[in-house]
This record gives C-alpha cells, sequence and structure tokens, in this order.
C-alpha cells in the first residue's frame, strides 16, 4: 500500500510539472505574439521598395557611413533600422510585400552585412543596449528564416546586454535578455530576466525609483523625464505584455509604478510639455514632450490598478486635448529639491540642488555642455506649453528663469556639481508649498525662496552677495517671445533691448510680474541667435534664431546684502496688472538671510523660510514662533490654523511651534512636530491648532 501511494504520488508530481510546464510555454507563446503584435504593422511598401533598390551587393547602403563613430548620434545603427523595414514588410500580413521571397534575400543580406562589419561605438551604451535592442526585433521576425550561423551571430550580440547596472540601464538589458529568452522559447531564462525588472520596480534611496516618486540616474539627480520617461514605459508596456500570465508582475509592483507616474512623474509637466528641471542633459535634445506619458498611461489601463480614470485623465491632458481635467494641487519632492505647483491655467515650479543633489549629469556623449546653472534656483512657468518648446538653441544658458548667476565671460569646465549647502527644500501641504534654498555658487552666495498659491508666485532674494567681479543678475524669464511686451504705465515696448528703472510691473504672454522692491530692470524682446550644438554636439553648428523674451534683475558687480522681491501672476490680461500690483493680496513679511516670509490675505495664508529660530507676525496681535530652521505654512480656516512643516535638510527634527493668539486672548497654543526621518526626512508634517 505505501509503495503504491508513493507511485501514485510521483505519476501526479510528474502530471503536475508537466502541466506547469505546459503552462509556461504557453505563456510564452502568448507573450511572445504581444510583442510582436507591434513589429507586424506593415510599412509603407514603396519606403521598403527604394530600399531594397539602394541596398549594395555587399549589403549595405551607400548613405550611410559606416567609419562614424558619434557618441550619442550614433547614426550607423540606420543600418538595422532598415533592415527592420524589409523585415517587417516581409512578415506582416497586410503587406504587399508579404512573404515575398526578394524581399528576404535583401533582408537577410542587410543582417549579413551587420553581423560581418559588426560596428561598434566608444559609447559602451550602444554596444550593450543600442544595437542589441535594435537587432532584437530583427531576430524575432526572421525567427525561422534565419541561417544557423545568422542565429549564432545575433544571439553573440544580443548576450553583450549582460544583467547588471541600476534604473532604467538595468530595465533596458533585462529586457533584450527577455527577449533573447523569447527568441530561443526559453521559459527559464525568459522567468529570470522578467523577474528581474519586476525588482527593480522598488524604492530606493540610490537610482531608480525614490520615496517621493521622482526618478534618479547618474547618481543623485533627478531624472523623471529622459531615463525616468524610458522607465515608465518600458516598465508599463512589459507589465502589460506579461498581464494575466505566469509571469505577470505582482500587484505590489503595479501599484508602485502607478504611484511613480501618477503621483511622481505627471507632475512634472503641463499637459504635453515636461519640465526642463526634469530633463538631465537631454534638455540639449530636441523634440521633448511629455507624450511618454500618454504611451505609459495607455499600456496602464490594460491592468487593474484601481486608479484608471487618472490614467485615463493623465493620457487626455499629455495628448494635449482641451477637454482634458487639469491637474490641480502642489507637490514637493524632497528627494529632488524640486517643488511642482499645477492650476488649472497654469504649472510653475522651483529646482534646486544641494550636498544631498547634482544638478544635472552633463555632460555625457558631449551632451549638455552649458547646464552649469540648470538647478540653481530655475523657476519655470508654464501656461500653453509653447513658451520653452526646442528654445534651447538660442538660449542664453547664464540666464536660466529663476537663477541668480555671476554673468561670467563664458561657461567653462563641466556643468555637473554637489551642491554645497544643506538648507535647501520645501513645505507643502498638498495645495500650497514653499521652497527655499541657501544658495552659494562660484563665490556668490543668496536666500531664495518661492511661495506657491492659487494666482500667483511670489519670489524673494536676499542677502546678495559676490566677491568677483562680474555682474550678478537674477532673472525673471526667458522664453518664446509672444506677442507685446508691457511696462507699467500701459507702455508697449519696441522690439529691441531694454533698461527699465524701477518698474512697478511688465507684463508678456498673459504672464504679469509685479516687484515688491524697487529694482533696475533689463529687458529683450528681440531675435537672438545661439546653436544647439554649443551645448550638445550632436548638432552641426549651424546659427539658431528665435524670438526671445528674457528680463532680469541687475544687482550690479560684487552686490553686498541685495535683495529682490516680485510677483509672478499667471493667466492676467494686459489690462488687469495695474490694478492688482495696486491691490495685490501678497504681502512681504520679511526677506531677510534669516528669515523670509509672505503673507497671502485673500487666502489667510503665510508662508515662512526660518533659517533659524524665530518669529513671525501672522495678523496684529497674532505670533508664530519656531525654535529650529524650518519651512513653515499657517493657514487659517474656520477658527483652526493647520500649521505646515518640514525639515529642508532632510533630517529628523523636532520642532516647537508656538502660536499666540492675539485679539486680545492672551492665550497661547504650542504644537511639538516630530518630522520624519528615513525614507521620508524632508517631506511635511501638517498638525492643527484651534481657538475657541
Amino acid at each position: 500500500m505505501p509503495s503504491r501511494r508513493r507511485t501514485t504520488l510521483l505519476a501526479f508530481c510528474v502530471t503536475v510539472l508537466a502541466q506547469a510546464v505546459a503552462a509556461a510555454a504557453d505563456d510564452l507563446e502568448t507573450i511572445r505574439a504581444r510583442v510582436m503584435a507591434p513589429l507586424l504593422a506593415a510599412p509603407e511598401a514603396k519606403a521598403a521598395e527604394r530600399l531594397i533598390d539602394s541596398l549594395r551587393p555587399d549589403g549595405t547602403w551607400p548613405d550611410i557611413d559606416y567609419t562614424q563613430d558619434s557618441r550619442s548620434a550614433w547614426s550607423v545603427p540606420a543600418h538595422l533600422s532598415r533592415v527592420e523595414t524589409l523585415a517587417r514588410a516581409y512578415h506582416a500580413s497586410k503587406s504587399p510585400l508579404h512573404g515575398d521571397a526578394h524581399v528576404l534575400a535583401a533582408t537577410q543580406k542587410g543582417l549579413d552585412a551587420w553581423l560581418r562589419l559588426d560596428p561598434q561605438n566608444p559609447n559602451w551604451w550602444w554596444n550593450q543596449i543600442g544595437v542589441p535592442r535594435s537587432i532584437l526585433p530583427i531576430l524575432l521576425l526572421l525567427d525561422d528564416d534565419l541561417s544557423d550561423e545568422q542565429r549564432a551571430g545575433g544571439l553573440e550580440i544580443l548576450r553583450r546586454a549582460k544583467i547588471g547596472m541600476t534604473g532604467q540601464n538595468l530595465v533596458w538589458v533585462t529586457e533584450i535578455t527577455a527577449g533573447r529568452g523569447l527568441l530561443e522559447r526559453d521559459p527559464e531564462l525568459t522567468a529570470k530576466a522578467y523577474a528581474r525588472i519586476a525588482e527593480e520596480i522598488c524604492v530606493s534611496l540610490s537610482e531608480g525609483i525614490q520615496p517621493d516618486f521622482s526618478f534618479h540616474q547618474h547618481g543623485p539627480c533627478v531624472y523623471s523625464h529622459g531615463y525616468g520617461a524610458a522607465f515608465i514605459v518600458d516598465c508599463s508596456q512589459i507589465a502589460a505584455q506579461l498581464n494575466g500570465t505566469s509571469f505577470a508582475f505582482p500587484p505590489e509592483k503595479i501599484e508602485l509604478l502607478s504611484h511613480l507616474i501618477l503621483d511622481g512623474t505627471q507632475w512634472m509637466t503641463r499637459n504635453d510639455a515636461t519640465d526642463f528641471g526634469a530633463e538631465g542633459r537631454e534638455i540639449t535634445r530636441r523634440g521633448q514632450s511629455a507624450g511618454h506619458l500618454a504611451t505609459a498611461a495607455g499600456y496602464m489601463l490594460q491592468l487593474k490598478t484601481g486608479r484608471e480614470d487618472e490614467f485615463r485623465a493623465l493620457a487626455a491632458r499629455a495628448a494635449g486635448r482641451a477637454d482634458a481635467p487639469p491637474l490641480v494641487g502642489n507637490r514637493h519632492f524632497w528627494r529632488g529639491d524640486f517643488m511642482t505647483h499645477h492650476r488649472p491655467n497654469f504649472y510653475a515650479s522651483a529646482r534646486m540642488h544641494s550636498k544631498r543633489l547634482a544638478n544635472t549629469d552633463g555632460p555625457a556623449n558631449s551632451e549638455g555642455l552649458l547646464s552649469h546653472h540648470l538647478a540653481d534656483g530655475c523657476f519655470v512657468l508654464v501656461q500653453t506649453g509653447r513658451e520653452y518648446r526646442d528654445v534651447y538653441g538660442a538660449w542664453d544658458w547664464q540666464k536660466i528663469p529663476g537663477t541668480t548667476v555671476r554673468q561670467k565671460p563664458e561657461l567653462a569646465g563641466s556643468p555637473r556639481r554637489m551642491g554645497t549647502t544643506e538648507f535647501v527644500g520645501g513645505v507643502s501641504d498638498g495645495t500650497f508649498g514653499l521652497a527655499a534654498f541657501d544658495f552659494e555658487r562660484d563665490g556668490l552666495t543668496a536666500k531664495k525662496s518661492w511661495f506657491f498659491f492659487d494666482d500667483e508666485i511670489v519670489c524673494l532674494g536676499a542677502g546678495i552677495t559676490a566677491s568677483a567681479g562680474d555682474p550678478v543678475v537674477t532673472i525673471l524669464n526667458q522664453c518664446r517671445l509672444n506677442g507685446d511686451v508691457l511696462a507699467a504705465g500701459a507702455r508697449v515696448l519696441d522690439r529691441g533691448e531694454h533698461v527699465l528703472d524701477k518698474p512697478q510691473w511688465l507684463w508678456h504672454d498673459s504672464a504679469g510680474y509685479v516687484f515688491l522692491e524697487p529694482a533696475g530692470v533689463h529687458l529683450q524682446n528681440d531675435a537672438r541667435s545661439g546653436s544647439w550644438h554649443a551645448s550638445n554636439r550632436r548638432y552641426p553648428e549651424r546659427p539658431e534664431t528665435l524670438d526671445l523674451f528674457t528680463a532680469w534683475i541687475d544687482h550690479g558687480a560684487e552686490p553686498r546684502a541685495a535683495s529682490y522681491g516680485y510677483v509672478v501672476v499667471p493667466g492676467i490680461d494686459r489690462d488687469q496688472v495695474a490694478g492688482y500690483a495696486a491691490k495685490s493680496p501678497v504681502r512681504t513679511l520679511a526677506n531677510a538671510p534669516e528669515l523670509q516670509a509672505v503673507a497671502h490675505d485673500g487666502l489667510g495664508l503665510v508662508g515662512a523660510a526660518f533659517y533659524g529660530p524665530g518669529k513671525i507676525e501672522l495678523r496684529p496681535g497674532r505670533t508664530l514662533q519656531v525654535d529650529k530652521p524650518c519651512l513653515l505654512l499657517a493657514h487659517r480656516q474656520d477658527g483652526q490654523i493647520a500649521v505646515t512643516v518640514a525639515n529642508p535638510e532632510n533630517k529628523p527634527a523636532q520642532v516647537r511651534v508656538t502660536v499666540v493668539a492675539g485679539d486680545g486672548q492672551p492665550a497661547s497654543k504650542e504644537l511639538v512636530i516630530e518630522l520624519p526621518e528615513g525614507y521620508d526626512a524632508g517631506s511635511s508634517v501638517t498638525r492643527t491648532v484651534s481657538f475657541d
């Protein structure tokens, strides 16, 4: 009897194992079909025929320079793109050239040429990622039509993508490995590769997804667009391809991917425009857009996320649809020294860097050569999405919007640097926010802060001091010129350069700039010439000329404790600016190196950057005091004050907040707010105090 039981159990196990193997094989074919589906869209027949006609007997094309070795814009892989076009023309069932032996022969000739030449690039990325990714679709399409030599040569190239690295680089090499598993019909290899990608969908303090749902690559560097864009598109596409199979990502990975997209990346865009502060060196590539978010949202809608309405809204916004529901709120990315702010009619952000964070990842592969000041307090304002679109070829890279910068004769050396100060960050209650920056660079120091409200953003600077003899300026904006520029007095400025003595306000492109302190303002509303080549060597030395609006405050050479204060008012008509300036709802409570604070009387809101222990007056008789450096929002509503606090040094802290009632009331209330440590260090905490 026991022997019979053992035999029965063994037979059962063999049956289960056989079923599991069969199921894995079936799932592999399902995934393979999903991966192949977009490759089987028929290309234009005439395009394929032109490629065949121009193909030389040795399998190369005469217009491709096979000796070119640019590290970034390597043109040689265009050969593989053409071979893929031919392979698709042969295999796509709706292609007029489907099954044409002449097309297959040309495809194989082109593949043979690549395998024979085996072009290499001095940039490792092409050899280990770019070329394997490009040859994989060809191998999958040809498959049974591959000779033994072609299959062996193709697999050798695919094996150059070795599982390792971090972030998006890991996803690329591992996806190639999974593709190799599909090609070889190896369930074990395929499962191992997809499981490793799933592992990379995790929260990390190194590269990849951060606790605040920003994305880092190339060390501590904000890269939510660029590498982060590729990460969310690739991971969401793979998740959709694996959905419903034994290879599927676990639910917690889908949830985290949803967080990354909906609570992270989308907050760094307005509709189809990306925030260039999260582009890294890819700011110097033409044609950047938020189209990747629409693509990722489409894949995520094939999954069960519980956030389908949000993904549909995101897809509509990223596609630029006019009827898309707006994104509204404020986010501070404490791991990225980055605050973003959304309202129905505008987007604004402040980007900084600290001892914890690099300003950019350039230069790499001769890209991002002029990005020195990209995170020196960059302030972005987007209303239409056209403001900064492909403007960087004509930009003055020493006048990045929002920054306070020494105007040096030229930008020299590597643009990448770690910050030198710790008091850099923001506080956010999810609706409103304050960002502050203890800034130091090149012998220039300043305290900079931004207060984000419903209809305006207040920008303050204090303690601006420089030891070198170069002029120091704070840039209001540098963007595409769109229509008239007005100065106080409803005066339309002629095209050209202007020096304005203490104007009360400026207006351009439905945005007002209202000055809270007297300032000498320089303005250019004219054509400006530069070149994409200056910042990215992939482009030829060809001049780029655009009409730009550039305005800045001149602090002079070697300023001592200089300051500025102005309000940016988006969505305002030219005939409304003077009225706003006369009756602005915002008041500067303090603008000094030890304290910067603003009150918005219409909202009952006060924001304060305490660079040390200090006190502010919320309203006559009512004061607020803190015992430690911190950032603070105090929002008065219905007899209560919601106090939101953060430590911009990203360290745990206990902050004692004392509110004195005022209005003849002797009472005071004290809050002891514990600020978090670990992954959440630098995030905001809200507590409420009530007055009867």
